[in-house]
């Protein structure tokens, strides 16, 4: 199998992550360029239409577009170590925080970089930044108190929201926009994570 990715892009990186943090050394990584354009070129748009990354080409020659199916496939195909849970409930709970991490952080942090500074050349739209800045402290709050509880927000070890969370606040220092302070629990997990081999290979 084979990832298509662009390094800091957030959702490549949540899907590179997680793959680490599996243990997955088997997948092929090619590497399309958002500076060159590569993301538009006839033979990206064969495996995804929308023109955009991560794309898992699978072993038939088919592509996966989106990155939590990737996560998912991956997940089916490798299951230790778990990183979605072992039970129904776990499994939803962790479904639940990743969801929280993505379109509650990364989300808003990505709009906040494009409206604000963007790698792409967006123009800047300083109020659409204030607009989406603006909307994370509630969710990080979430987070945050989990994390009161918990070494990462899987419980002992990182889980796909980590995955998530962690590719969100490295756009954001990628996009030198300031999120919102004050998240003490936050903060350490940052540091742990960055500890970890999963995010150093970046």
């Amino acid at each position: 199998m084979k990832l298509y990715y662009f390094p800091i892009a957030p959702n490549p990186t949540r899907v590179r992550i997680y793959v680490v943090e599996k243990g997955i050394d088997d997948l092929e990584m090619e590497l399309v360029s958002f500076v060159e354009g590569e993301q538009k070129s006839v033979a990206h748009r064969k495996r995804n239409p929308l023109g955009k990354l991560p794309v898992l080409e699978l072993y038939d020659g088919s592509f996966l577009t989106e990155s939590t199916a990737i996560i998912e496939y991956l997940e089916e195909l490798c299951p230790d170590p778990p990183m979605i849970g072992t039970t129904p409930e776990e499994r939803a709970k962790v479904r639940e925080l990743d969801r929280l991490a993505d379109i509650g952080v990364l989300i808003n942090f990505a709009r906040t970089v494009h409206a604000t500074n963007s790698p792409l050349g967006l123009p800047p739209c300083p109020e659409v930044a204030t607009d989406y800045i603006r909307r994370t402290p509630e969710v990080l709050a979430v987070l945050n108190h989990r994390l009161e509880q918990h070494a990462f927000l899987g419980g002992d070890h990182p889980c796909i929201a980590d995955c998530t969370l962690r590719a969100a606040y490295g756009f954001a220092e990628f996009g030198g926009i300031e999120v919102p302070s004050g998240f003490t629990q936050i903060d350490r997990w940052r540091e742990a994570m960055d500890k970890r081999p999963s995010v150093k290979s970046l």
